[in-house]
């Protein structure tokens, strides 16, 4: 993933935060882009300045939680632009509630965007990128949460995202060895994702678990604190380049001292039965 101009990017969650930062890098690499996401607004407003940028672009409005949409962006995808060379399946939410306390709702909602949704875009694109002759790049967004266990229904989704990202690099290392896949786990980044519910469809919305105001500030104080999104979208890139499976934890463990302690606990109590 060294040679980016003319090559089809495809991004979910394009309209803001880390998917609207990879697909500008996109752009400033000569790329074009495709760009999926709920809000069409912030997608129109990405666009413009993608074509600022003088990128070409297509604007495909996707519910990734729902599979007849992203197979509709597959669809549209290969139609416009013949191929894709790099899939980000970045489109993502959280419910920062304790597990018992999330309604069935607020599971339905972060498990069908952060992990079926990424389920879907694998399962709808990597079959057709496995039949293009050149290199091709998936790349499934987990987290830092991803890797060890910080509560909550965002962490599960995440963890989950990690191992079916782990479970495909194998298996297409043996059938489509062309197709590269990584698994992205950044840490905190400063973006609006605290403010993700308002996006939420309303098919999830009969029973939704509330946050405390005391618990919201303190998630959008950690989101502040984090690495700007270009920077996120940079660090994504560098792992590209060096074609890894892993990106993410060497470059965010910083934010989280307990972080690498807490991984090698969790290993050896698992093969310890401890």
């Amino acid at each position: 993933m060294k040679e980016l101009p003319g090559k089809v990017a495809v991004v979910t969650g394009a309209g803001r935060g880390i998917g609207r930062a990879i697909a500008l890098y996109c752009a400033q690499e000569g790329m074009k882009v495709v760009l999926a996401g709920i809000g069409r607004e912030s997608l129109t407003e990405t666009a413009a300045d993608l074509e600022a940028l003088g990128a070409e672009t297509l604007i495909v409005q996707t519910d990734v939680s729902l599979l007849e949409d992203v197979l509709n962006l597959a669809e549209q995808s290969y139609t416009a632009f013949g191929q894709v060379d790099l899939l980000v399946n970045n489109a993502g939410v959280a419910k920062p509630t304790p597990l018992l306390q999330s309604t069935i709702d607020d599971w339905h909602w972060v498990m069908g965007v952060n992990f079926y949704g990424v389920l879907y875009g694998s399962h709808t694109f990597i079959p057709r990128m496995a039949q293009q002759t050149s290199p091709s790049y998936v790349v499934n967004m987990s987290s830092l949460g991803g890797i060890y266990p910080t509560g909550g229904s965002y962490s599960v989704s995440k963890h989950a995202v990690f191992v079916l990202t782990e479970s495909l690099y194998h298996e297409l290392a043996k059938t489509a060895p062309h197709v590269h896949i990584s698994v992205y786990c950044p840490g905190f980044v400063a973006t609006e994702f605290d403010q993700g519910e308002r996006s939420r469809p309303a098919r999830f919305n009969n029973h939704v678990a509330q946050l405390s105001e005391e618990k919201r500030m303190s998630w959008r104080q950690a989101l502040a604190q984090g690495v700007s999104p270009a920077e996120a979208a940079r660090i994504l890139f560098a792992g590209l380049a060096e074609d890894k499976l892993y990106i993410g934890p060497l470059a965010y463990k910083d934010q989280e001292p307990r972080f690498a302690g807490a991984v090698r606990m969790r290993m050896e109590n698992i093969l310890n039965e401890r």
